[in-house]
C-alpha cells in the first residue's frame, strides 16, 4: 500500500485518531517494520502538531507496535512469526486464568452484569439476522455489528475484572496482541467472508457465562481458552 495511509487528517487532531491512522498504516505496511520513526516527521504527514503522535507513540510502545531504539530514537517493532506466536499463547493462557478466577471469585452482581451484557447482545444480534434477512442496507448491518463486537469485548473486559487481580489484569493488558481497535478493524474485514465461524465463536460466548454462573472453574479456563487461541490465530493470519 502507498504511503496515502499517512495523508492528512481531515478532522480535528486527537491522540486516538492519531493513534488509529499509525496502528493503520503498521498494519498495512505504509510503515514497515524496523524503520525508524520520528515524532516530526509522522505528525508532518498526518497534519498535525507533535502532541498527539507523542501521546499516541507513547501507547504504541507500551502495546510493543513501536520499540525505543536509543534515548530519542523509536522504530516500528520487527516481531518474528515465532515471536508474534509466543504474544498470542501468553494472551491465550493468561485470558485462560482469569476465567477460571472469574468462576471462582465473581460476585453476584457481576454475574448478572455479564448476564445482562450477553442478553443485550444477543437482542442485537437478532436484528442483525433481520436486517439480513429483509435486505437491509449495508451501512446499517456493519453498525449493527460493531456494536455486537463492542459488546463482547466488553463481556471479555467484564470477565477479567470479575476474577478480582489487579495485577493479571495488568499482565494480560500488556500481553495482548491486538489492541481492541486493531481487533474490531480486522474482525469487521474478517466476518463477512467467515460469516459460520464467526457466529459458531459467538456462542461460546454463552458457554462461557453458563461455565461461570455454575461456579465451574476448569470449564471455565477450557472454554476460555479454546475460545482465545481460535480468535487470536484467526486475526494473526487476516
Amino acid at each position: 500500500m502507498s504511503t496515502d495511509a499517512l495523508g492528512p487528517m481531515e478532522t480535528m487532531s486527537l491522540a486516538d485518531q492519531a493513534y488509529r491512522r499509525l496502528r493503520d498504516a503498521i498494519r498495512e505496511g505504509a510503515l514497515r517494520p524496523g524503520e525508524k520513526i520520528t515524532e516530526r516527521d509522522l505528525a508532518a504527514r498526518l497534519g498535525v502538531s507533535p502532541t498527539p503522535v507523542r501521546e499516541a507513540l507513547r501507547q504504541l510502545v507500551h502495546e510493543k507496535v513501536v520499540e525505543r531504539a536509543g534515548p530519542r530514537a523509536l522504530r516500528i517493532a520487527d516481531h518474528s512469526s515465532s515471536a508474534r506466536s509466543e504474544i498470542v499463547e501468553a494472551e491465550v493462557r493468561l485470558s485462560a486464568l482469569m476465567a477460571r478466577l472469574a468462576a471462582r471469585n465473581a460476585t453476584a452482581e457481576q454475574l448478572t452484569s455479564l448476564v445482562s451484557i450477553l442478553a443485550e447482545t444477543d437482542r442485537i444480534v437478532a436484528g442483525i439476522e433481520e436486517a439480513v434477512a429483509g435486505q437491509g442496507s449495508d451501512a446499517d448491518v456493519a453498525d449493527q455489528l460493531a456494536d455486537v463486537l463492542r459488546k463482547l469485548r466488553l463481556f471479555h473486559h467484564q470477565v477479567e475484572a470479575c476474577a478480582g487481580n489487579s495485577v493479571l489484569e495488568g499482565l494480560l493488558s500488556q500481553a495482548r496482541a491486538f489492541s481492541d481497535e486493531e481487533r474490531l478493524d480486522l474482525t469487521m474485514k474478517l466476518v463477512p467472508e467467515r460469516a459460520e465461524e464467526f457466529r459458531a465463536r459467538y456462542r461460546e460466548h454463552r458457554q462461557l457465562l453458563d461455565a461461570l454462573l455454575e461456579r465451574d472453574e476448569e470449564r471455565a479456563e477450557e472454554l476460555a481458552a479454546q475460545h482465545h487461541h481460535a480468535a487470536l490465530i484467526q486475526l494473526s493470519r487476516g
